[in-house]
């Protein structure tokens, strides 16, 4: 691979940490040593993005790591150096909490906003574009993407609940896993039913590719478009760019949040929850 094309690698990986597209984990070792200067955070960002990076600042990290302020086209973002100065780290860092310092790190800085809570979100989801599959049973909200294959797993684990009346299902569709995503949400929004155009995307979705089976909409509506902006934009504030992305009552009665699965049974969950209408908690 040529230098440049590493350099760009590198950039997109940096900014993918930002929006939650960065799948690969680091382990972080105790004790490695004291943090580097800002100096050094500079000429490393330098020498493994030629330029296209550049170190604002740096704090101390996590595990003897550096953490490193990082604007890289245009956008602010979190990296990691090693003691020696000599390895970059770049995207999620997880403690045995399962938890992103790099996340964290970004909220502290203000480089992202806090995430808000379970409730409020629960509130501006009601009112956001979306549809509701289900005439009985509790309701929950699902934020998914047309081509996330979760999404696509919890859409057919929850329709015979919602066929059976067992549940309903606030669908807020949004778009940012791959280039196809916006077009085809906006195919599904902007449908005359979109339930029926879900079922459509659902019925046809290729697990292989991880592709939603809607046509991609050609010349979708101002209004549409700015919806799915929206719903994307509120999904970001629940701190995570994941889908799906699940709000919900639990069995105290108190808006809940989950990104992605649990590895219970969908039908052992859905027998557990309260019902959450028009964004509050209901008996």
């Amino acid at each position: 691979m040529e230098k440049k094309s590493i350099a760009l690698a590198v950039g997109l990986f940096i900014i993918g940490g930002l929006t939650g597209a960065v799948v690969e984990r680091f382990a972080v070792m105790p004790g490695m040593g004291s943090g580097i200067s800002l100096g050094a955070a500079a000429s490393l960002l330098e020498s493994v993005t030629h330029g296209e990076a550049k170190a604002e600042k740096v704090f101390p990290g996590p595990g003897g790591l550096t953490g490193i302020e990082v604007t890289l086209q245009g956008h602010p973002t979190v990296a990691f150096a090693t003691a020696d100065g000599r390895y970059l780290i770049a995207g999620p860092v997880l403690n045995k909490q399962g938890e992103d310092e790099a996340h964290t790190a970004m909220v502290k800085l203000g480089l992202i906003p806090k995430p808000a809570s379970a409730g409020a979100l629960a509130a501006k989801a009601a009112g956001a574009d979306s549809f509701v599959l289900g005439t009985g049973g509790p309701e929950i909200t699902a934020f998914v993407d047309p081509n996330c294959i979760f999404c696509h797993k919890f859409y057919e684990e929850a329709k015979p609940l919602i066929d059976a009346g067992k549940l309903r299902v606030r669908y807020v569709v949004v778009a940012f896993l791959k280039p196809s995503s916006m077009p085809k949400a906006t195919a599904i929004l902007g449908a005359a039913d979109p339930a029926a155009a879900m079922a459509k995307n659902e019925k046809g979705f290729d697990t292989v590719t991880e592709e939603g089976g809607i046509a991609p909409a050609q010349n979708p509506a101002a209004a549409t478009l700015s919806a799915v902006e929206n719903n994307t934009r509120l999904l970001g504030e629940s701190g995570e760019m994941a889908t799906p992305t699940l709000i919900y009552c639990n069995s105290k009665g108190e808006p809940t949040l989950a990104h992605g699965l649990g590895k219970e049974s969908f039908t052992d969950f859905a027998a557990h929850i309260g019902n959450l209408q028009n964004g509050v908690c209901r008996k």
